[in-house]
């Protein structure tokens, strides 16, 4: 390194409620908003008016940045990766941090070989967050896809219409796609996510022209969607990293929140025999969590049951031809979902007597014959079966039944496959109890989302690690930390839930 090295220090007057997106506490500092308008101005002192404003320090080697360099910079409420692009080349210069500083430097390629070093300050992930909401009317959009263009990264809206995206600063010029069921898709560069709160999403309604339709049998799209399996889903084992969380309410007030971080091996699509396994990296529950302390039910949408909800791997009774006799099946019509056209095909039961008794929808690619989503409940009868499987114990003089068990499962495409993207149970139980004086609801909402793929050598999981159908969830976790989650990516919670973490 050359031996003559200026440092800019700006001592940061820390009067600011940093209150701008991107202020995280585990966040990069370059998602930090700043206001400037300066004209013919040195950079040093351009700087300094950043640090100041910030809250940050800068250190450079003078050889690579002319101090003195009169610039020009008009930011309103942007972010200083944005504002520090407009100073520094980005094909030229790094940005690197470190704590609070921000350390401005050559890119390797710019240096000469004998003055290029092994990088070993720890990489800071960018925060991206904002809210989606409705063109018009700005209500919130839930539950909408918030991904990286052709890349196994992404998250989704909470109720609020709130996300939360974390990427590697490798990853920030890349493409995000923001997309949602009935609204056209945005495509922005991730940087841009930086400077943006509000993300407006339009609602649009595509009619296909019928001459485009091709006329199907329910018989035939069943036969195409299992013919198709090998060529549509992956036929390697997959390690995913995935959030869990699982909600429980009584009478609409929360008794319990719990989250993880999991990872799950997924074996091979044409493997149906091979259950895929599930481990818990790292998981938190909400303070105060009392024991359920009327019933012991087992919760269709565990840690472990709810990878199970990949219908396509587990080949669900209304997809596998060797049930198909037990449901009546209709390709009601074609719609644009995800900016491409599917096939709906909804399926009831024959009668009352089948036993589970799915009714609800499959969305399969018009191409290509993949099942991109499902979203499929239990009808009247398979309600009343269902006690016995769902509910693993209960005291004396307890009665308990399900009243509403709704699954909803989508798919996301990834190198030319399709995996499992979302996965979401939602069941309501009746508890009454004369003696306790009970008379309630209790609903438990439990979501998966799919945050990473990569190939993966690995057969098992040690036993130690795994879950298990019968394992307690809530048992296995640690108390809530502001900073738990690190550069995981989650579902943020939503407002009631956040209070719900708080509640002591």
């Amino acid at each position: 390194m050359h031996p003559q090295k200026k440092i800019v220090i700006s001592i940061a007057i820390l009067l600011f409620a940093f209150l701008a997106k991107g202020q995280q506490q585990d966040g990069s500092v370059l998602e930090r908003r700043v206001t400037l308008r300066v004209e013919n101005q040195a950079i040093d002192n351009i700087l300094a008016q950043i640090s100041w404003q910030a809250g940050v320090y800068f250190s450079y080697d003078a050889v690579a940045v002319k101090a003195d360099q009169k610039c020009s910079v008009e930011a309103e409420n942007k972010s200083l990766y944005t504002v520090l692009h407009q100073l520094f080349d980005s094909d030229k210069y790094n940005l690197i941090e470190r704590e609070n500083q921000i350390i401005i430097s050559l890119r390797p390629e710019m240096l000469p070989v004998d003055e290029i070093r092994a990088d070993s300050i720890p990489v800071k992930y960018f925060f991206l967050s904002g809210k989606l909401v409705e063109d018009r009317k700005a209500k919130p959009v839930p539950y909408a896809s918030v991904s990286v263009l052709n890349q196994p990264i992404g998250t989704i809206s909470n109720l609020d219409g709130e996300f939360l995206l974390k990427l590697h600063p490798k990853n920030i010029n890349d493409t995000v796609v923001i997309s949602s069921m009935g609204y056209a898709q945005i495509l922005l560069p991730a940087c841009k996510l930086l400077d943006e709160d509000l993300f407006i999403l339009k609602p649009i309604s595509i009619r296909i022209k019928e001459v485009t339709v091709t006329a199907i049998s329910a018989q035939k799209l069943l036969e195409n969607i299992r013919l198709n399996l090998e060529r549509n889903y992956t036929a390697h084992p997959r390690l995913m990293t995935a959030f869990y969380r699982e909600t429980v309410e009584q009478d609409d007030a929360y008794i319990n929140v719990s989250e993880a971080v999991l990872e799950i091996l997924k074996s091979p699509y044409a493997n149906t025999v091979r259950t895929d396994l599930v481990r818990l990296v790292k998981g938190r529950k909400s303070p105060d969590v009392q024991p359920f302390r009327w019933l012991n039910f087992k919760l269709q949408g565990g840690p472990f049951t709810i990878v199970q909800l990949d219908v396509v791997k587990t080949m669900e009774s209304f997809i596998s031809e060797e049930f198909q006799g037990n449901y009546k099946y209709e390709v009601s019509r074609v719609v644009w979902y995800h900016e491409q056209p599917v096939y709906v095909l909804t399926f009831t039961p024959v009668s009352e007597n089948v036993f589970p008794g799915y009714m609800g929808e499959l969305y399969v690619h018009r191409e290509s014959f993949a099942i991109v989503h499902a979203s499929f409940r239990f009808n009247k009868s398979s309600l009343k079966e269902a006690t016995s499987t769902m509910i693993r114990k209960k005291p004396p003089k307890v009665i308990a039944r399900p009243t509403y068990v709704q699954y909803n499962v989508n798919y996301q495409q990834y190198q030319g496959k399709w995996h499992l993207s979302t996965a979401q149970a939602s069941v309501k139980f009746k508890v009454k109890s004369k003696r306790d004086r009970l008379n309630s609801e209790f609903h438990s909402v439990s979501d998966l989302l799919i945050t990473n793929i990569q190939p993966t050598e690995l057969k098992r999981f040690p036993s130690d690690e795994r879950f298990n159908r019968d394992d307690v969830f809530v048992e296995r976790l640690g108390q809530f930390d502001e900073k738990y989650w690190e550069n995981y990516n989650i579902i943020k919670p939503d407002e009631d839930l956040r209070n719900a973490f708080k509640e002591k």
